[in-house]
């Protein structure tokens, strides 16, 4: 049977109907009571009830059309207020999975300075700043799709600017546990994943793109911090390095706080978190595990890439971190790229090709045996990499309704995060317990992890599809 065209599939829209708006939002039931009553509309006409809307009906190879049509109209797909919430969740990527990934300047700097400190228990610092930028979801999304958006965000926006200079005064490994895994990755789950959310609000056949766009916060932060770091701890010592860094955080996340503002009131949204309905959707189960499993593995090169080059290749500290500004810097192609080829070609289709890519790239890095092979393979590794985590949004926002995008986007991120606070530390350990350390070992492990979530990608993709071909 041939494949539908998306032209003859169209994908629905959600609308308000006509009696909401008369009545201000709602329309009287048999008790007498206000409801909202909505419709999934097609673009030939049909109208379905939301209650009735089946997974077959909601899933189609052009999903990313799904968007919330009310009295403010379709999202824009562009404007100055939508591409000033870009920037907007620019900077929020920037203050937290930038700093998150410039982390391999402390795993050195610390293992030279913190008396006792193991790769492994240094490690854990790290894994915890990087998965709390996820944990929270579950909660954060859901605050976020009930209307508590902009409180949410300033106050992690200032218990991040807190935690940062309180770092400064940290003496023992357990503070630095404290401060920067547990306070500061913490305040990232709260500034990152309710951001994310505003997004579909304000872009629909563009939203791919959007994703690219402000995933290059990150990119620059994980570019620009490492070098910055790493000049000022030379230069003034590592407490004025901190508080130089506490001032530039705090004038992104200004930024940040100025220009994501929500385009539709959800408070009237309010009610029990769809946990039930997500877990009904095998598509978006799927999707989670995917990308659960591949915090396992993906991010452990980026951790290690500088460790590396000082220990096995004998570059010198003022040299070696140059590997994770290649990898942050060049990744700025693949969260560009990414987004216009996940546009023409789903989103779900190229992030799993590139994450086979990167599970190839982390278990052929340890046999890098020059510089310059170790910085060409960090370039690709970065291309990558990057668009994994451009990309990590997109496909679940096309597999629920509107109303459970936030929800579905923190369940992700809460499953993400579990995985993620165990990846460096059990890189950490293998490199502890192996003899002469092992990174070939841990490149193996790395791949591996990151292959077993390509196959969950691939099942979710087909579940969604009902086969192989398509775009999704």
């Amino acid at each position: 049977m041939a494949e539908p065209s998306p032209s003859s599939n169209p994908s629905p829209t959600i609308r308000s109907s006509e009696s909401q708006l008369l009545a201000e939002g709602g329309v009287s039931n048999s008790n007498g009571d206000m409801e909202t009553m909505k419709d999934i509309v097609t673009p030939n006409g049909e109208m379905i009830d939301e209650k009735n809307w089946t997974k077959e009906q909601s899933i189609s190879n052009n999903l990313e059309t799904i968007t919330t049509v009310g009295a403010l109209g379709p999202p824009p797909d562009g404007g100055l207020r939508a591409w000033l919430v870009v920037t907007g969740v620019f900077c929020a990527g920037f203050c937290t999975f930038g700093f998150a990934n410039a982390f391999g300047v402390f795993q050195a700097y610390y293992a030279k300075t913190i008396p006792g400190a193991t790769q492994f228990s240094i490690a854990w610092i790290g894994s915890l700043q990087y998965s709390l930028i996820f944990l929270p979801g579950l909660v954060a999304g859901h605050l976020s799709d009930i209307g508590y958006l902009r409180p949410m965000l300033v106050i992690a926006s200032a218990m991040m600017i807190i935690s940062i200079f309180l770092v400064e005064e940290c003496k023992t490994l357990w503070q630095l546990v404290l401060c920067q895994g547990l306070a500061i990755g913490g305040a990232s789950g709260f500034l990152f994943i309710p951001s994310l959310g505003v997004l579909p609000q304000y872009f629909v056949k563009k939203r791919a793109t959007a994703y690219g766009c402000t995933a290059l916060g990150s990119s620059l932060g994980g570019t620009l911090l490492p070098i910055v770091l790493r000049k000022l701890i030379a230069a003034v010592g590592f407490k004025w390095t901190i508080r130089i860094l506490g001032f530039i955080i705090m004038a992104f996340l200004g930024v940040m706080l100025v220009c994501v503002r929500p385009r539709t009131d959800t408070r009237n949204n309010r009610g029990k978190f769809p946990l039930r309905e997500l877990i009904g959707n095998r598509t978006i189960m799927l999707y989670i595990a995917a990308v659960s499993i591949m915090w396992l593995g993906i991010y452990i090169p980026l951790t290690y890439f500088d460790f590396y080059a000082q220990e096995k290749l004998r570059i010198p500290a003022t040299r070696s971190y140059y590997v994770i500004v290649t990898a942050n810097a060049v990744s700025i192609v693949g969260r560009i790229g990414c987004g216009i080829l996940a546009d023409k070609f789903g989103p779900l289709n190229v992030q799993t090709a590139f994450c086979a890519g990167a599970a190839f790239l982390t278990i052929a890095w340890p046999y890098t045996r020059g510089f310059g092979s170790l910085e060409v393979v960090a370039a690709l590794y970065g291309i990558c990499s990057g668009v994994f985590v451009s990309l990590l949004p997109a496909p679940s926002a096309n597999m629920v309704p509107p109303h459970q995008i936030g929800a579905s986007i923190g369940l992700a991120g809460t499953c993400m995060a579990l995985f993620a606070a165990f990846s460096a530390p059990i890189a950490g350990q293998i490199l502890d317990t192996s003899h002469g350390l092992n990174f070939v070992a841990v490149g193996g492990y790395s791949g591996a992890m990151v292959l077993f979530a390509c196959c969950f990608s691939l099942a979710s993709r087909y579940t969604a599809l009902g086969g192989w071909k398509g775009k999704f």
